[in-house]
Formats: C-alpha cells, sequence, structure tokens
C-alpha cells in the first residue's frame, strides 16, 4: 500500500507540457528518486518510468509525500534484452526527443548505465558492467591506491572459507548487491559466518530477485560518514557531508542515533571529500548523483560503499540541505547535472561554511515495547521550535520494539533552527522523550507482575513447566552442615501433620517434618493444578507423603477424609504449604482441633479486607476499594489520583498487579482480571483497586506461635527502571535487624499479623516504606516463596536457622521455638543477598557461558533459570521477561560485592548467553526509509521549505 499523505500545500506539478516537451527515463523512481523524477518535469521535460523486472508493486508505490502524485507520460516494463528495452521506449516516446536516462532507485543503477549508454545519453556507461557489486567497488578503488576492505566474495561457502578462517572475526556479510535493507550482518564467529552465508544465498533481496553472492569483509572501526556528490561529465561537487551518531542501546552493539551534517571546512571533511571524488573516479563514475557510505578508521578514510544514485530516506533531508546551503540539494543539482550545464556550473564545490543554519536529522529510538494506544510525544515534537518533518510508521495499533536496528526504529525527525541553542534545547527534549518512555502511551497488557517467587519463574520461562534448570554450588562445605537435630517429647512415627498445598516452599516444610519423624498427608484444594503439584524444589528431592487426597465437598466432608487417611495416626497439625491452601489450611486446622489461625476472620488473603482490619488498628493503610462489578470500584477510581494499583483480591505472587496510569486504563485493567484464570486455579473473586505507594518495598518475615511473632529475616527489594519498564526487580537484599527501617518495620508488622489473628505459622509480609512509614501491601499467610532457595543464605545470615525450620518448630517444638531469637543477630554472621538476573538483549540462546562463569564465583550458592539452549530470550520488563535467579553468600562481603558487580557487568554487556544468529543486521539509514512505508508530517510552518 502507498504511504499515507497530507494534500495541504502540495506541488503536483499539473502544468501540461507541449507535445514536443522531451522525455526523461527515470529507472525504477521511487523515494528520493521521486522527487529528482518532480525536479526535472519541471524543468520542462515528461516523465518516462521504466521499471526492472521484479521490482514489486508496493516499490513502485513508494512515493515521498513531499512529491505529491506522479504524472507519467508512460509506464514501460523492462524487456528481456536491452535492445528490446531501448526499441520499447523509444516508441513510447511517440516522436519525442529522448533528453535523459537516470536511476531513480538502487536496482535501477544498472539498467540505467547501459539504457543511457545504448541511447547515447548522458552516462556512465558500462566499462564496468557492475558498479552497484561491492566487491568490485573494493577492487578498483584498490588498484587505485585508496584505503579498501579486506575482503572474499562467492556464491559457495568453499570461496569464502579460507577467508574466514585467517582473517580475524569480527567480520561483515552482506549481498554484493543491495539496497540500504538489504542484510548486513556483523558475525562473531566463524559458525556464525558460515550460518549467515547460508542465509544470504537462500534470501530474496528487497527489490525482487536472488541473491547473488555473498561479500565477506573486514569490520571497519571508526566513525561512519555519508559524502552526497553530484557529478557531470566527471566534475564531482559535493552537496552534503554527514556524520552517523551511532551508541549502544538495548543490547545491540549499535543503534543510529541521528544523522548530523559536517561542516565542509572541518577536518574530517577535508580527507573525506578528496577521498570519495577519488573513489567515483576509481569506479568510472561520471554523472549523477551518488552518496558514498565510508569509515575514517585509524588508517584514514575506508569505503563502506559507493551508491550510484540520490541520498535515500525518502529525501526527507532535501529542506534541512537547502536551508544549510542556502538554497539548493543534492535533489535540484541531480536535474542540473542532466539538464543545465550553466547551471551545474554555477554550484559551489562544496557546502558553504559554516553552515546557513543549525540542524540535523534525529532517529528516534525506542526503550520500550507494547501495542500503541496514542503516540503523545509524536504531537509535542511537531510544536518543538525546529520541528521541520517528522516520517514514521507508528500509529495507533502498531506494536512497538526496543531499537535494536533500523527495522524496530520508530521513525526520524528533521530539526531545522536559525538558532543553534534552540536547536539543541529540541533535540535534549526529544532525547528526554524517549528515556522517559514518552513517545507512546501503550494498550493495556494482561499482566504485569508484581514481585518475584518461583511460582513467577515457573510460568515467566520455564519451557518445559515446572522443571526449572537448578544449580547448588558442590564445593561449599559450610553449605552442608548437618541439621540441628530436633528432639520431640512423644513418639513422632504415630503422628502426622497435614499440610495442604505443598509446593515451593511449603515441599522444604514437609521435608523438614518428615525428617523429625512424623507422617505428612498432602491435602490439594479444588482446582489446584498437576503441573504446580509437580513444583518441588530441588533442594528438597522425593517427597514421600502418608496419603495424597483432594478436597470434597463440604469441610466436615473434608476433615473425615483427613481422618480416613490419617488411621491410627494422630493429627498434630495443619498448615498451608501454599497461597491457595491458606482458607483451608484455617479452617480445616480448626475444625481438627489443633493448633490454627482460625475462621474468625474468614478470608485473611483477600487484600482488601487486610487493609480495613489493620485500618480500625490506626495503621497505615493502603487508600482502596474492590469489588467483582466495576461499578463498586468506579467512584473511587473517578477521584484517586494516578497511578493506581490493579490487582485480584487473592492471589499468589505470580498473579496480575498493574499499574494503570488513566481511568481506561484501569477499567480495561479491571475487565481482563475478571476475565482471568488465576495461577492456582479458579476464577478471580474480585478486584483491588489501591492508591500507588512510592518509597522502598521491604518483605518481612515472621514465625508465629500462640501470638508470638518471631521474625526470622528482613528483605528490601533492589528495583531501578530498565528496558522501559518503571521498575524491575533486580534482588532481593538482607536488611539488619538493628538498622533504622528495621526498627520500623518489626513492630508495624507484628501489629499487622495481630489485626490479621494470625497467630501461628509462617508469614511474609510485604511493606512499603512510604514518606508517611510503613504501609502494608500485603500480608501473605504462608511461608516466604521463591523455593526456599534463600534457605541456606539465611541459615549463614542467623547462624543456623531459617523460616522452614522455624515454622515446624511452631507447629511441633515449642521448647526449640521459645529459644529462637526474637530476631536475626545483628551484625549478621555472614553477608549474602538474592541476585535477580536481568537481559539487556534478545535471542534465541545459543549457549550459556555466563551461567558457567557465576557457578565459578567464591560466594555462589545457588541458581534457578529456565533458560537454555533453544530458549527464547527478551528484554527484562517483568517477571515474566525474567532470566534467572543466583543466590551469593560469602563471609567476607568484598567478595560477595566483587561477585554481583561481575554479574552485573555481564549483563550490560551481554555477556550471559550467546545467541544464535539473527536474520539480519541491516547497515546504514541513508535508504532504510527507502523500503518502508510510513506517514509524513510537515511543519505547517515550513512548507514552503518543504516542498
Amino acid at each position: 500500500m502507498p504511504p499515507e499523505r497530507m494534500d495541504n500545500g502540495i506541488d503536483e506539478d499539473r502544468s501540461t507540457s507541449p507535445s514536443n516537451a522531451p522525455v526523461a527515463v527515470i529507472v525504477d523512481p521511487y523515494s528520493t528518486g521521486c522527487l529528482v523524477a518532480k525536479e526535472i518535469a519541471k524543468r520542462g521535460c515528461v516523465l518516462m518510468a521504466l521499471w526492472t523486472k521484479g521490482f514489486s508493486d508496493d516499490m513502485k508505490a513508494h512515493v515521498p509525500m513531499s512529491a505529491g502524485t506522479m504524472n507519467y507520460f508512460c509506464e514501460v516494463d523492462e524487456h528481456d534484452s536491452l535492445e528490446a528495452t531501448a526499441q520499447a521506449v523509444r516508441a513510447a516516446c511517440d516522436g519525442r526527443e529522448l533528453t535523459a536516462c537516470l536511476a531513480g532507485g538502487e536496482a535501477g543503477v544498472d539498467l540505467a548505465d547501459a539504457l543511457s549508454e545504448y541511447l547515447q545519453l548522458r552516462t556512465n556507461g558500462t566499462q564496468i558492467p557492475n558498479r552497484r557489486d561491492k566487491k568490485i567497488q573494493q577492487e578498483l578503488i584498490r588498484k587505485t591506491g585508496l584505503r579498501s576492505v579486506r575482503q572474499s566474495c562467492g556464491t559457495k561457502l568453499e570461496e569464502v572459507d579460507q577467508f574466514l578462517k585467517t582473517e580475524s572475526f569480527p567480520l561483515v556479510l552482506k549481498p554484493v548487491e543491495s539496497a540500504g535493507s538489504d542484510g548486513v550482518k556483523l558475525c562473531s564467529t566463524y559458525d556464525e559466518a558460515k550460518d549467515h552465508f547460508e542465509l544470504l544465498m537462500n534470501s530474496q533481496m528487497v527489490n525482487g530477485g536472488e541473491c547473488p553472492a555473498v561479500l565477506c569483509q573486514e569490520f571497519l572501526r571508526g566513525k561512519e560518514y555519508v559524502v552526497d556528490h553530484v557529478s557531470r561529465d566527471g566534475v564531482h561537487k559535493t552537496m552534503m557531508v554527514w556524520v552517523y551518531d551511532k551508541r549502544p542501546a538495548n543490547g545491540s552493539a549499535f543503534v543510529y542515533f541521528g544523522c548530523v551534517p559536517v561542516d565542509s571546512n572541518s577536518p574530517e571533511a577535508k580527507i573525506l571529500i578528496p577521498y570519495v571524488r577519488g573513489v567515483l573516479d576509481a569506479m568510472g563514475f561520471e554523472n549523477g548523483p551518488s552518496h558514498g557510505e565510508v569509515m575514517m578508521t585509524e588508517e584514514g578514510p575506508c569505503l563502506i560503499e559507493m551508491n550510484c544514485r540520490a541520498h535515500g530516506g525518502d529525501g526527507n533531508w532535501r529542506p534541512l540541505c537547502r536551508a544549510l546551503t542556502g538554497g539548493y540539494s543534492q535533489v535540484e543539482a541531480s536535474a542540473d547535472a542532466y539538464l543545465d550545464e550553466f547551471q551545474f556550473n554555477r554550484l559551489p564545490d562544496k557546502p558553504p561554511s559554516p553552515f546557513r543554519a543549525h540542524g540535523l536529522e534525529v532517529i528516534l529510538v525506542s526503550f520500550s515495547q507494547g501495542t500503541v494506544q496514542a503516540c503523545p510525544g509524536y504531537d509535542v515534537m511537531k510544536n518543538l521550535p525546529s520541528f521541520l518533518c517528522l516520517e514514521t510508521g507508528v500509529k495507533a495499533g502498531s506494536k512497538v520494539d526496543f531499537t535494536v536496528d533500523l527495522f524496530t526504529g520508530i521513525g526520524s525527525v528533521i530539526l531545522l533552527n536559525n538558532d543553534k541553542a534552540a536547536l539543541t534545547r529540541d533535540l535534549d527534549f526529544i532525547r528526554y522523550m524517549e528515556k522517559i518512555n514518552g513517545i507512546f502511551t501503550y494498550e493495556t497488557r494482561l499482566e504485569a507482575l508484581s514481585r518475584p517467587t518461583s511460582e513467577a519463574y515457573e510460568r515467566a520461562y520455564s519451557t518445559d513447566g515446572p522443571h526449572l534448570i537448578r544449580h547448588f554450588s558442590n564445593d561449599r562445605p559450610e553449605l552442608r552442615r548437618p541439621l540441628v537435630k530436633r528432639m520431640t517429647t512423644v513418639d513422632a512415627s504415630r503422628e502426622c501433620v497435614v499440610v495442604v498445598d505443598p509446593y515451593s516452599t511449603g515441599c522444604l516444610i514437609c521435608e523438614e517434618i518428615l525428617k523429625r519423624g512424623y507422617k505428612v498427608i498432602a491435602l490439594w484444594t479444588k482446582g489446584f493444578t498437576e503441573e504446580m503439584k509437580s513444583h518441588v524444589p530441588i533442594a528438597c528431592g522425593a517427597l514421600n507423603y502418608q496419603a495424597e487426597i483432594e478436597e470434597v465437598g463440604s469441610l466436615s466432608d473434608t476433615a473425615n477424609a483427613v481422618r480416613k487417611a490419617a488411621g491410627s495416626l494422630k493429627i498434630v497439625g495443619c498448615i498451608a504449604g501454599g497461597e491457595a491452601g491458606v482458607d483451608l489450611a484455617d479452617a480445616l486446622s480448626e475444625n481438627l482441633e489443633v493448633r490454627s489461625n482460625g475462621t474468625v476472620i474468614p478470608n485473611k488473603r483477600d487484600k482488601k479486607i487486610q487493609m480495613e482490619l489493620i485500618k480500625k488498628r490506626g495503621l497505615r493503610s493502603v487508600r482502596q476499594a474492590g469489588g467483582a462489578k466495576f461499578e463498586d470500584v468506579e467512584p473511587f477510581l473517578n477521584r484517586e489520583q494516578y497511578p493506581v494499583v490493579l490487582k485480584p483480591t487473592e492471589s499468589a505472587g505470580s498473579d496480575g498487579v498493574k499499574l494503570c496510569h488513566n481511568f481506561e486504563e484501569a477499567k480495561e485493567h479491571f475487565n481482563v482480571l475478571m476475565k482471568s484464570q488465576m495461577v492456582n486455579g479458579g476464577e478471580c473473586p474480585a478486584v483491588l483497586c489501591q492508591e500507588f505507594l512510592r518509597g522502598k518495598e521491604y518483605v518481612v518475615d515472621h514465625v508465629s506461635r500462640d501470638g508470638v511473632h518471631k521474625t526470622v529475616m528482613v528483605w528490601v527489594y533492589d528495583k531501578r527502571p530498565a528496558n522501559g519498564s518503571a521498575f524491575v526487580y533486580f534482588g532481593c537484599v538482607p536488611v539488619p535487624s538493628d538498622s533504622p527501617e528495621a526498627k520500623l518495620l518489626i513492630p508495624y508488622v507484628r501489629r499487622v499479623l495481630d489485626s490479621l489473628d494470625v497467630r501461628n505459622g509462617p508469614s511474609h509480609g510485604e511493606v512499603m516504606m512510604t514518606d508517611d512509614g510503613p504501609c502494608l501491601v500485603e500480608m501473605n499467610c504462608r511461608a516466604h516463596g521463591g523455593d526456599g532457595n534463600w534457605r541456606p543464605l539465611c541459615r549463614a545470615l542467623n547462624g543456623g536457622y531459617s523460616q522452614v525450620e522455624a515454622s515446624v518448630d511452631a507447629y511441633l517444638d515449642s521448647r526449640q521455638f521459645m529459644v529462637t531469637p526474637d530476631r536475626p543477630p545483628a551484625p549478621f554472621k555472614a553477608s549474602g543477598q538474592e541476585v535477580i538476573l536481568v537481559s539487556f538483549s534478545r535471542g534465541t540462546v545459543k549457549s550459556t557461558p555466563g551461567f558457567e562463569k557465576i557457578k565459578k564465583l567464591h560466594s555462589f550458592v545457588y541458581l534457578e533459570t529456565g533458560i537454555k539452549k533453544g530458549s527464547k530470550v527478551d528484554y527484562t520488563v517483568d517477571l515474566f521477561t525474567g532470566i534467572g535467579s543466583v543466590i551469593l553468600m560469602h563471609e567476607d562481603p568484598k567478595v560477595l560485592e566483587s561477585d554481583v558487580a561481575f554479574i552485573r557487568q555481564m549483563e550490560k554487556d551481554n555477556k550471559l548467553f550467546e545467541y544464535e544468529p539473527s536474520r539480519v543486521m541491516f547497515s546504514s539509514p541513508s535508504n532504510i526509509l527507502d523500503t518502508l512505508l510510513s506517514t509524513v508530517t510537515i511543519s505547517a510552518d515550513n512548507q514552503q521549505n518543504y516542498f
């Protein structure tokens, strides 16, 4: 489909031409070629479009908005031979004079050279039969003594194999003929180069046809420039020199951020211009527009490739060039070169120095991803004082991704201003909008997960259900210290404990109970999935349950089923082994008359109820509203300041929590949640809407017995912005119990437990430390999750115990519970933390060298990940895109600090994974827009400059 256009102010060139007007043949006119064609038409010629074989209809329709409607005198298709094509062109002229034949795009270069020579028009000829061939280009300039690229070329791998095996990597592989969007890739290994060679030879070129051969070249390091010329009879006039602003971004080694004009009197331009003119002479290029891509290496300029046609990008740079030069650009000069010798001779040899104005092209970079709901940033850009033109293919409904190449770009903006300071301010503002992800608002996503748990990891990135890859350190003897022998006053083998939904850390509690000699009955709640039942931590091993039974009918029926399963065993405890088991464990323990939190508060998992209860006790609580119908929460959403948090009233750690920034987004996510399946089974009972709490987020782990609460650990989440997400979890760090924060948090959380009537068993409260002091996020009336991978760390920090052992003590060993410290020791007995791994790149994993390095760190204890060979890794923006978790612990805090820093550097350098070769990595943006459909918006104040 052709690009969308604005008709206002467009010069359609509707003037009628005399019947004897000369004909200019434009071969494959698209992108900037259309602008050159229109300029030629203004000089009194009529236009003939000559389409090469295989040129697609989409490309034919690629007409820049500034060109308006293309009025061709006639259109002709290339024939089987040059002679037949020339005959068809002459016949189509219907007696008119042929005055020029030139390439209107990359695919038309060869035919334009051959046909113009055949027709005896101004030409570059065919003495060099294929100037588009990059191998030939390099060989020609090498013969003249100009710096050229080391290279090898072929259609079969064996033709380049020796080069690939002897040249130092990385190497560049690309088709010998290409437009700006054809595949160019930087290959780091022989295998990667081999794979890409085969990919290219099996690929379709963007302009049609097969890839004729693959060129393998040395990788040039330096700044990349583009030098635009127009030539007539071997006289070359420099139209503009540009330098690309390239920087690392989003895991890519370089991303294009802009294209900046270079002063013709600068040291670089004084070297580049003579070099490029020497290249044009070496290639026998004498007539028409060209743009040479050149790398300024330590050894001086070196050609990347010469494009024997006009600079691409739909010619959106034209008004900028006219302003910088004082009235001309490559477009007008190209028409002069073919039609007006006098005017061509009047053109300056190179652009003026200094420029007549200030400007540049800003290539927009996305640091986020999503489905676009609106583009407010574009509207802001259009009102900037320097704004001239915006070209983008992004609109409402478009999918935006992280910018890692030109295919993931989100548009370009031309800025122009007579005031350099004003231009700089506008540029800085655009870059600021990119960083804060202010260009787009996105449609609501199904889930934006709250905080890290192993359950979340299971759903997030395990490729085979609950079977995550887990590694424990094998050379840390202090981690294998024997467990403390817990003595009992009765024969435990005659007693049993019911654990409701034992999974994740709940399995470790089962294991600890079994080690004490008790039997365990696993009771599964209704709807609890088979996948979750098989979620057993690697540290746990096999669990031999006395029996496994399902919740049935009424509470009384379930209690009878439990008693039947116990047989002659005495039931001495009933514990929740996971989030979904909390309510049944409370009710069943009360029914069985064992230690219980009871049912005075019928649903302690309901976050709305939690907030109401602590509010009654005078504790800081969250402003909120909840309900199963939108009208229940609508008044709250209308009056509360945004953003607000929406989440299910009951959830495990991986259930959907989303930060909504406006009423419409909140309403949409409310409806999404009410239609969603909960991770533990069943429908979402209701949705809770809450104020957004700002501050540091903590987790406080307790174990209670008969209302006595023992703090077993305080943690703080390391949260930071990353990859376009407002916050990403980077880790979970133990907090000393004598710290100012802990001295506030511990009493607050214990009062919360009292308010919720949590008198027995493990709990972990999530609390935000706001400007008003601690405020509950939610209380989880079960053990801390994450598969209990923190257990060896806690045992080392505390000197021998963790929440797992203390939970069993609370139910089965009153004496040991009494001697458990009121809170963890200060200082800790060791140093450690959980490092949550963050991806700053994307790809299909070929190997995981970073994991191997992590396992060799001095402080390594444990690694859990779902990533292995063949896994798809994406940018980490939430827990669904997480890549794993590492437990580190060491007696020396400096060793720990060094190991954490090492992991973080590997993340930034994208060294955790080696990826499979990606399809393509496109080269310079000078032509990329030639192959992408987009919408152009012009400044209303500058239309006279643009058209």
